[in-house]
């Protein structure tokens, strides 16, 4: 895919806790010092373990200078689209420019429906966002002296007076994953903004814009106007399948590779260690903008392509797979992964399993000395947990909110989960216990917490 040409953002994806209200302003505030350009929340209104997003973004934009400021993506079927405008437009005036508005057509429908919002399939969820789309900007077109109208099948504006605008033109964000929000993205949006553990291949990022592109096209609009934005969850450290991973100027060559050759501009580091934010901010910032500068000018003919850790040959390229030595060292000893029960075949990861055709197996199967487990229901997460206990083998856990999320069972399985997708470390053998070692805490998981379905 070509590169768009758009400046570089590095921006924050912080958790929203409430367990310590000032902990996440405290890391906002250090993204801010770090150099980073954005910082960012998830929205889960219906998550009682979190501070609401719009209130936080409000009083760190109060806090703050100089980042700009988004939810990650804001959950639309809790927040109507003529009231959202107007609040979005008052925070940008607020801020002095520094509001973007990431938008997403919604996910867990049983915990909104819990909350009051309507329960809709995923077709109807896109139509809706799109209806949402044009009250919004109806809304912030105060030149036009019309009252504004939207006879929307979900959302209906009859005869509003139009305004505030905002003090700049706020960029609206889409979080999207299948064709039909994609093809929205490039009618409708400023921005495309995925989540790389939500993806399986960079071969999938390339269809994903090759989809924007085409429907760009399509609305009479230039591909190049939708900038392309990626969440990201890496690490420090010695090289590995992860994406970033290694030290920082292998997160500069990684980055510059999806710049140049797949028309990302954006990355939104998913960290809540103030270290790790500093790093991002103050040494690869810097160095990928130099890369990326230096490139676009000798036209793309420079090192980039040929000494990038993620190029190998396969589906789309990607990461390069570990060697069989690497793999097979990475298993635990004495746990018998073929005797896995039947009802998880097909939803188990261990070491072997990470390859340079699958993103998300990486993240989550590097460094990871036992199982993962993509849980699609409680029994699936009790067997799991039963595995793990006779075989003396550390396990994690990915949940999709799929039912799964309350007492009795999750709890009675030693699992903590919650609505939205969930990873939890469920089961870490006693030290000394045969078989394995506990997992390194931190090392295997994504933050980001964004939806993968229905976005």
């Amino acid at each position: 895919m070509p590169d768009y040409g758009h400046d570089l953002l590095l921006g924050s994806f912080l958790t929203p806790a409430n367990a310590d209200p000032q902990e996440v302003v405290r890391l906002a505030e250090a993204s801010e010092r770090a150099g980073l350009h954005l910082v960012t929340f998830q929205d889960h209104p219906y998550q009682p373990g979190f501070l609401d997003t719009w209130t936080l973004l409000s009083y760190v934009a109060a806090r703050t200078e100089r980042v700009r400021l988004s939810a990650n993506v804001l959950n639309l079927p809790l927040r109507p689209p003529a009231v959202l405008a107007r609040a979005a437009a008052s925070l940008d005036l607020l801020s002095g420019g520094r509001l973007e508005l990431g938008l997403g057509a919604g996910a867990f429908w049983d915990a909104i429906e819990a909350m009051g919002g309507r329960r809709l399939t995923p077709g109807q969820a896109v139509d809706a966002l799109g209806e949402a789309i044009d009250v919004i900007r109806g809304t912030w077109d105060a030149g036009n002296l019309t009252p504004l109208r939207v006879d929307g099948r979900y959302y209906r504006v009859d005869g509003a007076e139009r305004g505030p605008a905002p003090a700049h033109d706020v960029g609206i964000w889409l979080g999207a994953y299948r064709p039909r929000m994609l093809r929205l993205t490039g009618r409708k949006a400023d921005g495309w903004l995925p989540s790389l553990g939500y993806v399986k291949s960079l071969a999938e990022l390339a269809d994903g814009n090759a989809v924007i592109d085409e429907a760009a096209e399509r609305a009479g609009r230039e591909p190049a106007a939708i900038r392309r934005l990626l969440n990201v969850s890496g690490r420090f450290g010695a090289p590995s399948g992860q994406l970033p991973a290694g030290p920082p100027e292998q997160w500069v060559e990684q980055l510059a590779l999806l710049t140049l050759e797949h028309g990302f501009s954006g990355y939104i580091l998913g960290a809540d260690d103030e270290r790790v934010l500093r790093r991002f901010g103050e040494e690869v910032g810097p160095a990928l903008r130099e890369l990326v500068a230096a490139e676009r000018r000798s036209g793309g003919e420079g090192q980039t392509s040929r000494t990038v850790p993620l190029t190998a040959p396969g589906r789309g390229g990607g990461l390069r797979r570990p060697s069989p030595a690497r793999a097979d060292a990475a298993l635990s000893p004495g746990i018998a992964y073929h005797a896995v029960p039947a009802r998880l075949a097909g939803k188990t990861i261990s070491p072997r399993d990470a390859g340079y055709d699958d993103v998300r197996s990486t993240y989550m199967a590097v460094g990871h000395p036992g199982l993962v487990v993509m849980a699609e229901d409680a029994d699936d997460v009790a067997a799991a947990v039963t595995f793990a206990r006779t075989q003396d083998v550390p396990l994690s856990i990915r949940s999709g909110g799929h039912g799964i999320a309350g007492p009795p069972r999750t709890t009675a399985a030693s699992c903590s989960t919650s609505h939205g997708w969930t990873t939890s470390r469920c089961w870490t053998p006693p030290r000394g216990a045969s078989g394995s070692a506990p997992a390194p805490r931190g090392a295997t998981w994504p933050r980001s917490s964004v939806p993968a379905a229905g976005r």
